[in-house]
């Protein structure tokens, strides 16, 4: 290990058996339990939000909860100003997106967490510094920008593989995108918002199957409190007896204030983009969530709207249009065809969503 990291590790109250690296990051470890050193990447105001939110679900403990060093400091420098973070870490693997268990239990998971985050202590001015995106001003942004790259690519005189390919799909992704933010104007996401900004309700902001771990070990799976709110919840849940162990939910670096399913809107559409938009297992996520978590009908008309809007396919618009375009990575040009080819499978798993809200 390098000796700036030496360094802050002997700034916690930790004894250091192993350190390995991983990408990006040091896994320690230690007496106790594994923790995980990174560099700081967001403010301290951002950092002790965070570990707000962390504390908060003290009674939830498969969470990465930032460990304070000796100075009672959540973030800790080296000799050289250079800046970190010590957090709890887990031993286990992600979520496995192939595997429908994993995959439910992801759903689970995400509704338990939901129910705990709600009327979080937070004061005005965190209210007011992480509160997540307005939608309507996203979608509205995104829209310019799908125009301006389909304009700029019809201008050239010779285009390449993936221009050609982005042409020949544009119109029926804007048309979605048009849609969608149609849908939107017209919902009740205003009210929606106001409510979570009152109740102060907290989304995990970047809830996929990277951030959560299948843990393992019995060291962990035997950690529940009996009288911890996660354990009421799963006991009236239904859901004591898993098939696999306990799950850790990691990086709450972009949880912010706002309308939960969209934290659902994010697991279902990375779960179904690797499953070619599978309506039973769709459906199965949906359920899962409800039977825990229920929706009303505007959350489902939000639920909806945001996974009508052809948000896989804005990315691959923006990689390109902030890329070198006199030449388009292989690999973009492959999600631009992939994406295309699922919209047949998109658009029948978004009908039978339809459905429900009628």
């Amino acid at each position: 290990m390098e000796d700036r990291n030496l360094e802050v590790f002997r700034q916690y109250n930790i004894k250091i058996y192993n350190t390995y690296r991983i990408r990006g990051a040091f896994i320690a470890e230690t007496d106790k339990g594994l923790k995980l050193l990174k560099s700081l990447e967001s403010s301290k105001n951002r950092v002790e939000f965070e570990y707000t939110l962390l504390e908060y679900l003290n009674d939830y403990p498969y969470v990465d909860l930032y460990m304070r060093n000796n100075a009672g400091e959540i973030i800790t420098e080296d000799g050289a100003g250079s800046k970190y973070i010590l957090k709890n870490w887990f031993p286990g693997d992600e979520c496995n997106l192939r595997n429908e268990s994993d995959i439910a239990n992801g759903a689970a998971n995400l509704a338990l967490l939901h129910g705990l985050l709600r009327e979080v202590p937070l004061n005005e001015e965190q209210i007011a510094k992480n509160t997540g995106p307005d939608l309507l001003e996203l979608f509205d942004k995104r829209n310019r920008e799908l125009k301006r790259v389909r304009s700029y690519i019809r201008e050239k005189k010779k285009k390449n593989e993936f221009e050609v390919c982005y042409i020949n799909c544009y119109d029926e992704f804007y048309e979605q995108a048009q849609e969608a933010t149609r849908l939107l104007i017209d919902s009740n996401y205003s009210k929606l918002m106001e409510e979570a900004k009152e109740h102060r309700y907290v989304c995990h902001g970047n809830y996929t199957y990277h951030n959560v771990i299948m843990v393992n070990t019995a060291q962990f799976s035997s950690g529940l409190k009996p009288s911890s709110p996660r354990r009421d919840l799963i006991s009236a849940a239904g859901i004591k007896n898993r098939t696999r162990a306990e799950m850790a939910t990691t990086n709450f670096d972009k949880s912010c204030i706002g309308v939960q399913c969209t934290d659902l809107y994010f697991y279902i559409r990375k779960c179904l983009e690797k499953n070619d938009w599978d309506i039973d297992i769709g459906s199965m996520i949906l359920n899962t969530y409800t039977d825990i978590q229920p929706l009303d009908r505007d959350e489902r008309k939000l639920l909806y709207i945001l996974l009508l809007y052809p948000e896989k396919f804005w990315k691959i618009t923006n990689f390109y249009y902030n890329g070198k375009k006199s030449w388009v990575p292989q690999r973009n040009i492959q999600k631009l065809i992939g994406t295309w080819e699922q919209l047949e499978g998109r658009k029948r798993f978004l009908d039978c969503l339809h459905g429900t809200l009628n």
